[in-house]
C-alpha cells in the first residue's frame, strides 16, 4: 500500500494555543501507535496539505504584512519539521495548496473602490453575479465595490506564493511545480500516482466567499498530464473548498468542477475547509457511470469557535490499495488534550476508517482499462524506444519499478539493456533462474566478465538441459567459459 498523510486547515499563527513542537509531538506519538495497532496503518510516504496554511488577518489590521509573514514563518517551521520527521526531509513528497485563509484580505480590499455611479447601480444584479464579475457586495456596510486595480487584486495570494517558493526552493524531483501556478503537478510512488494541486480560491476575497477552480487551469493541468507521455495508475486532485453546503452559505465549490475532473480521469479528490472528516463518491455518466471518491480532512489546528459542534481536531491517513482501485481512509481525532486517537465516528458506524472505491477508467475505445496494466504497457513501450535509440540506462530506469515481478517481454528488454550497459552484477542477480536460452547465454557472459567461472559452468550444466539448448550452443558456451578463464589465468 501507498500511504498518505492528509492534513488540512492548519491555521498556523504565532498566537496559536498549540505550538509547532507540541503538534509534531502529537503526530509522531500517534504514528508510533497506529503502526502497531491491531488494525495497523502504514507509516505515511507522502504528505498532502489541503489549504488554510495560516490563520490570516481581518480587514483594517495595522501592519498586516508583517503579521502574515510571521504566520507563514510558523507554518514553514511546522512543515519543515513534519517533513523531516515523516519523510526524511524529502519535500518533493509534500503537496501544498492554498485556502481562503491564505488570501490577504487587506490586499484584496486595497484593489477595490466604492461604486457610486447610478448607471452601474441600475443594472447591478446582472453584473454582480456574472462570470468573472469585477463587482463585490459588502453586506456589513451595504456597499458596492469594483475591482479597479486587477494587478493588485491578483497579488492577494502573494504572501502564500512567497512561502510556497521558499518551501520548494532547490527541491529535486518536482514534475511541474511553480509558485505562480494555480495547478501544480506532483508525482508519487515511483511516478505511478499523479497529484494535481489546485488553487480553489479563484475570485475568492474579503467579500466573495465561494470556492472555484479556474476552468482554464483544470484544462491546462489535464493537457500537461496527457502530453507528458506517462501512464499513471492513479490521478489524485487536491483543492481546499468542500463541494456542498446549506442554501444560506456560499463558501463552497460547485460540484460540477469535480464532475469535470472525473471526465479527465481523476479518481480520488482530497480537500478540507469544512473542518470535519468525510468520504463520499461522486459519479458522472460518460456514457457508463464513472466514479471519483472525494475525501475531506478535518481541521488539524482550528480553534474551538471554528470547529463544527461535536467535532475535534482531526486528520486522515489514506492507504491506497496495490491495484490503485480503492483506498482505506483512517480518521484520527484529538479527543483529549494534544493526543490523537482513532476517531470513532457515528457516521462511519462507530469505527475510525472507511473503505472507498472508484471506477476503472475506460480506454479511448471504451473498453475497461486496468491502471496497472496500462502503466506497465506504457513503461515497456518507452523502455523499448530508449533501448533502440542507444540509451540502455534510461530503459533500465523505466523498467526498474517492475523489477520485482518482471516477466515476458519486459524482462527480455531489461536483461538486454543491462547487457548493453555492461551491468554484469545486475544480470547475474536477475537471471538466477534463466527463462530462455538467450537469457542463459547472457548470464554466462556476465559470469565470465565478472570472473565467476564456476557459476557460469553451474548455470550451463543446470539450465542447458532444462531449456533444451542445442548441443552445438552448449559446446560453444563451454569453450567461451574455458577461453575466458584461461585468459584471466
Amino acid at each position: 500500500m501507498f500511504s498518505i498523510l492528509h492534513i488540512s486547515d492548519l491555521h498556523r499563527s504565532a498566537t496559536d494555543p498549540i505550538s509547532n513542537d507540541e503538534l509534531i509531538s502529537a503526530l509522531v506519538s500517534d504514528r508510533d501507535r497506529y503502526t502497531q495497532e491491531t488494525i495497523s496503518i502504514a507509516a505515511p510516504q507522502a504528505i498532502i496539505i489541503s489549504g488554510d496554511i495560516i490563520q490570516g488577518v481581518p480587514l483594517n489590521t495595522p501592519d498586516f504584512e508583517n503579521i502574515l509573514a510571521e504566520q507563514y514563518e510558523v507554518a514553514e517551521d511546522f512543515l519543515n519539521k513534519l517533513c523531516c520527521r515523516f519523510l526524511n526531509g524529502d519535500r518533493s513528497k509534500v503537496i501544498i495548496v492554498p485556502g481562503n485563509h491564505d488570501i490577504s484580505w487587506n490586499i484584496a480590499r486595497a484593489s477595490m473602490t466604492v461604486v457610486t455611479d447610478e448607471n452601474i447601480l441600475k443594472d447591478i444584479a446582472k453584473q454582480l453575479f456574472s462570470s468573472n464579475s469585477k463587482f463585490r457586495w459588502d453586506w456589513n456596510d451595504l456597499s458596492l465595490f469594483q475591482i479597479t486595480d486587477p494587478d493588485l487584486y491578483k497579488s492577494r495570494l502573494d504572501p502564500f506564493r512567497d512561502f510556497f517558493a521558499r518551501f520548494y526552493k532547490g527541491v529535486d524531483g518536482l514534475f511541474k511545480v511553480s509558485a505562480n501556478s494555480d495547478a501544480n503537478i506532483f508525482l508519487l510512488d515511483s511516478e505511478r500516482i499523479a497529484v494535481a494541486a489546485f488553487n480553489s480560491c479563484d475570485r475568492n476575497d474579503c467579500f466573495s466567499m465561494q470556492g472555484a477552480i479556474s476552468k482554464d487551469e483544470l484544462a491546462r493541468c489535464h493537457l500537461d498530464l496527457h502530453d507528458s507521455g506517462k501512464t499513471f495508475a492513479l490521478r489524485i486532485a487536491v483543492w481546499h473548498h468542500n463541494i456542498e453546503g446549506p442554501p444560506h452559505r456560499s463558501d463552497y465549490m460547485d460540484v460540477d468542477t469535480v464532475r469535470s475532473m472525473i471526465g479527465k480521469n481523476f479518481r480520488l479528490g482530497l480537500h478540507g475547509h469544512q473542518h470535519k472528516a468525510q468520504a463520499e463518491p461522486q459519479h458522472i455518466y460518460l456514457p457508463d457511470r464513472e466514479t471519483m471518491a472525494v475525501v475531506s480532512a478535518g481541521s488539524l489546528c482550528a480553534g474551538e469557535k471554528e470547529l463544527p459542534r461535536g467535532v475535534n481536531r482531526q486528520y486522515n491517513i489514506i492507504e491506497i490499495d496495490d491495484d490503485y482501485l480503492a483506498a482505506t481512509v483512517h480518521i484520527r481525532e484529538m479527543g483529549i488534550v494534544n493526543v490523537f486517537n482513532p476517531a470513532l465516528l457515528h457516521s462511519l458506524g462507530g469505527v475510525s476508517y472507511v473503505k472507498i472505491q472508484w471506477g476503472t477508467p475506460k480506454t479511448s475505445v471504451g473498453s475497461m482499462a486496468h491502471p496497472i496494466v496500462e502503466m506497465e504497457q506504457q513503461l515497456i513501450q518507452n523502455a523499448e524506444r530508449m533501448l533502440m535509440t542507444g540509451n540502455p540506462l534510461a530503459a533500465i530506469d523505466l523498467l526498474t519499478p517492475m523489477k520485482e515481478s518482471i516477466n515476458g517481454y519486459a524482462r527480455r528488454l531489461y536483461v538486454q539493456a543491462a547487457s548493453e550497459a555492461k551491468m554484469w552484477a545486475e544480470i547475474i542477480a536477475v537471471t538466477a533462474i534463466p527463462q530462455s536460452i538467450e537469457e542463459l547465454a547472457i548470464r554466462i557472459e556476465a559470469c565470465n566478465k565478472s570472473g565467476k567461472f564456476d557459476q557460469a559452468k553451474i548455470a550451463l550444466d543446470q539450465f542447458g538441459a532444462q531449456l533444451h539448448a542445442p548441443a552445438a550452443l552448449v559446446r560453444d558456451l563451454k569453450s567461451k567459459i574455458n577461453a575466458e578463464q584461461a585468459m584471466r589465468s
